[in-house]
């Protein structure tokens, strides 16, 4: 699936019927949202799927993801890749059933993987580019997740999933680990909205390009390059 291109149609059906077509080995994948307000608050698996839910119970040595928990996601899929992105808030991704193969990038490389200022997804096919001399920069991590695996995925790395099985089922665990400071505030269904500084960066960034534009290109250019180089130095302290 590209995110970016919409290669895919959003489709509403029963449950059991979505279970038959993954079954089928159809290709089809579901992101559960919730049951009870689909836009505006966050899936939460105990919820949306009460009696699944009972079956699914994270160990006490992640009591901290427990404590700080936004959602609870259920993933059922059939042999469908996941688009490459980021999430802004940590989890945990439990798989349940079959075998998922990820990729996984530090997001220092996210400047080397055509992610358009203020997107969150990419439209490169990792799994078709790995020996690509354009991911040549990058540093890939890369992890099978059979039934019982968890994956702790950080804040911001940048990732991509394909099933190895027929049929994908897991759960995702997203959770607050910044200060709550540091997150927009407003409507997140999907927790996946940037953080607030951001947000406002990009406004200040707007305004700053806007300042040089009577300048010719040139000059335009050399001035807003130093700028930059100016952003990181004190980015690295």
């Amino acid at each position: 699936m590209n995110f970016n291109t919409k290669n895919f149609r959003y489709v509403t059906t029963d449950f059991g019927s979505f279970v038959e077509r993954v079954k089928k080995g159809d290709k089809t994948y579901l992101r559960a949202l919730s049951e009870e307000k689909p836009t505006e608050k966050p899936a939460m698996l105990a919820k949306d799927f009460p009696l699944l839910a009972q079956d699914f119970v994270l160990p006490p040595q992640l009591s901290l993801v427990t404590e700080n928990m936004f959602s609870a996601v259920l993933r059922l899929s059939g042999p469908v890749n996941m688009w490459l992105h980021y999430d802004v808030m940590a989890n945990v991704y439990c798989q349940i059933g079959g075998t998922k193969r990820m990729i996984l990038f530090p997001p220092s490389d996210v400047e080397h993987l055509s992610f358009a200022p203020g997107a969150s997804s990419s439209s490169i096919d990792v799994f078709a580019s790995l020996e690509s001399p354009n991911l040549a920069p990058t540093h890939p991590h890369e992890v099978t997740l059979s039934p019982g695996d968890v994956l702790f995925l950080p804040p911001l790395w940048l990732h991509t999933a394909t099933p190895v099985s027929n049929t994908s089922i897991a759960v995702n665990v997203f959770f607050r680990d910044f200060d709550g400071a540091c997150y927009a505030t407003g409507r997140d269904v999907y927790g996946n909205r940037d953080l607030a500084a951001y947000e406002k960066g990009r406004h200040d960034v707007a305004k700053i390009a806007n300042s040089f534009q009577k300048l010719p290109a040139e000059a335009r250019e050399f001035y807003l390059l130093r700028l930059a180089d100016e952003l990181r130095r004190k980015a690295r302290g």
